[in-house]
Order: C-alpha cells, then sequence, then structure tokens
C-alpha cells in the first residue's frame, strides 16, 4: 500500500507551522507563516492554502489525504468549530468548512496539546505504550490522554486540561477564573509571578536574578529563572524545585486516576527547565498508588515544536482510514 499523505497546521500566536506529513515517517517538510491576534479569518485560509500549494510541488495536491489543524483552545471536534481560541482571539469560527471550501479535502479540526500528545504517541517519548499521558506545561498547562490506543477527547472535546486539576483548595487565582490550579504554580505566567514575589521576600538572596534585569522585579519571567538556574544559582534552583514539586503533587492524581504505562512531560517551561522532570517525578512516585507507579515510565518529550503539526497531521489521517471522530 502507498504511504499516504497529509498536511498538518499548527496555529500559533506569532506564527504558523504547516507540515507534510506521512505515518511512517512523521514531518518531512514544513513553511511557516506569520499569525497575529485578530488576524482576519478569510485571510488565513488563502495563506494557509498556499502554503500547502508550496509543501506539494513535486507530489501534486492528490497526493493528499487530509488536513489536520490544530489550535489553542476549545475546539468542537463533530463540527470542526474553534469556539475559542485565546492566542488569536478567534471565537465561534467554523474553520473544517472554510478549509475545505478552499482546499478541497477533509479537515480534522484539534486542540493542539491532544495533537501533541498524539505525535508523541506515534513517533515520540510513547512509542510501544498502550496507555499514555502527556503534560505539556508553557504558558499555561495542558494534557493530552491515550487510553487502550486511542486519543481519549471528552464529551465536548476538552480532555487532558490536566492545568486546572486544583492543587490547592482557595489557592491561587488561575487565568481561567478558579483557585488553586496546577497551572497557577507551574505555568510560564504563573512562574513569573512566583520568581517576583520570591525575590521581593529575599532580595538579597535574589540578587543574581534581580542583575538579569536591571532591578526591575517586573521583568523576572520563567525565562530569568531558566538562565539563573543554569549558570547554577542556588536561589533559582531552589525555587525550581518548588516548582517541580507542585507539578509532580499534580499529576500524582491523574497517575492513580488512569494508571498509563507512560508520563511524557515536555513544553517551553520544561525545556527550558529540564530539572522539574526529575523533581515531578520523585513527587509522583512517592505520592501514587505503589500499583500505578511499580511500572510507570516518566520521559521527557522527544519531538518539541514538531510535535502539534505532526499530531494534526497524523488526527486528520487516522480520521480518514476510521471515519471516527478520534
Amino acid at each position: 500500500m502507498a504511504e499516504e499523505y497529509s498536511i498538518g497546521v499548527d496555529v500559533g500566536g506569532t506564527k504558523i507551522a504547516i507540515g507534510l506529513i506521512t505515518e511512517r515517517q512523521g514531518l518531512i517538510a514544513s513553511e511557516r507563516i506569520a499569525s497575529g491576534f485578530g488576524m482576519d479569518v478569510d485571510q488565513w485560509v488563502l495563506d494557509v492554502n498556499e502554503a500547502i500549494i508550496q509543501l506539494c510541488t513535486g507530489i501534486g495536491l492528490d497526493a493528499i489525504t487530509a488536513i489536520g489543524v490544530g489550535f489553542a483552545g476549545q475546539i468542537n471536534p463533530a463540527t470542526g468549530e474553534v469556539k475559542a481560541s485565546p492566542n488569536i482571539g478567534w471565537r465561534n469560527v467554523k474553520v473544517k468548512d472554510r478549509l475545505e471550501n478552499v482546499t478541497g479535502k477533509p479537515v480534522t479540526v484539534v486542540n493542539d496539546v491532544q495533537s501533541a500528545s498524539w505525535a508523541e504517541w506515534v513517533h515520540g517519548a510513547g512509542v510501544g505504550a498502550t496507555n499514555m499521558v502527556c503534560v505539556f506545561v508553557g504558558t499555561g498547562v495542558g494534557g493530552g490522554i491515550i487510553i487502550d490506543g486511542g486519543l481519549y477527547k471528552g464529551s465536548s472535546g476538552s480532555a487532558g486540561e490536566i492545568g486546572h486539576i486544583t492543587l490547592k483548595p482557595g489557592g491561587r487565582v488561575c487565568t481561567c477564573g478558579g483557585k488553586g490550579c496546577l497551572e497557577a504554580y507551574t505555568g510560564g505566567w504563573a512562574i513569573a509571578l512566583r520568581v517576583q514575589e520570591a525575590v521581593t521576600q529575599d532580595p538579597n538572596g535574589g540578587k543574581f536574578l534581580l542583575g538579569l534585569v536591571d532591578s526591575d522585579i517586573r521583568k523576572l519571567t520563567a525565562k530569568e529563572v531558566s538562565k539563573a538556574a543554569h549558570l547554577g544559582d542556588s536561589f533559582a534552583l531552589d525555587l525550581v524545585e518548588v516548582i517541580g514539586k507542585d507539578l509532580g503533587i499534580g499529576i500524582v492524581s491523574v497517575v492513580n486516576m488512569f494508571n498509563p504505562e507512560t508520563i511524557v512531560l515536555g513544553g517551553g517551561v520544561v525545556d527550558g527547565l529540564p530539572w522539574l522532570i526529575d523533581f515531578a517525578a520523585h513527587e509522583i512516585r512517592e505520592g501514587a498508588l505503589a500499583s500505578s507507579v511499580e511500572s510507570l515510565k516518566i520521559a521527557s518529550a522527544e519531538l518539541a515544536n514538531d510535535a502539534p503539526v505532526i499530531g494534526a497531521g497524523l488526527l486528520a489521517l487516522e480520521q480518514e482510514r476510521t471515519k471516527h471522530l478520534w
């Protein structure tokens, strides 16, 4: 059987990645185009279509089986509608219909973290697992859940919102409006607040971090924590330990609930602060049920920024093969 091609599209707040995908090889070639908050939907469709045409030079558009598009936010998988995507400010946009009308190809619209999780399962750190949970820590915290070899999406497509597990009831206010969410302690935006608070309370201990921002505490972010930690600053490393432990405590509930073979940790914050994995792993193994961790593998994500675009393309192929809303 000839290998099928698909297109994967990962829509971010500043750029859109478009990739040519096969199930066996993963990402073959890619293009990037600009995006931005409030961008025009019609122009977006035309720009994505043009990038697809460029990628298909040499194999022809007819070789493409399907297109998968991933967005950060809430998706209706049945209709392919983007209900809300905070990165670009879209609400209730019928992406599937619009892109199918222009390309003539079937389109599957997915959540970007769910698509990244699928990619890690097929081509990354989750290869060989039947049950897997991915946790991606970037500006926010999201997840994807593989159960018995299938992507679990939930009744409305929102499964995997691990960042909104309640870590500390009545705790820090989260961007979702809740209090005490895991994201409010471990997401990139939360780390910025935590380091600012820590340095305010102990400016002498945080003097190295302050030196990175010319003593302007408001400029401290996860990026400065990463730089200081890599340079061996003990104050930054202590903060990383606290954050890593919080991350692990939050994941304990996930491990007990789903009993996966593999937990995959990734995202920009984890890439910048790799110590988080060991600190989180220790808390998971100490806090979860013994039967849930006796054969648990805890691994770092392998596909980095390519995961969402690869996963979107792979899920589009899966959709066409099974005619089932993954």
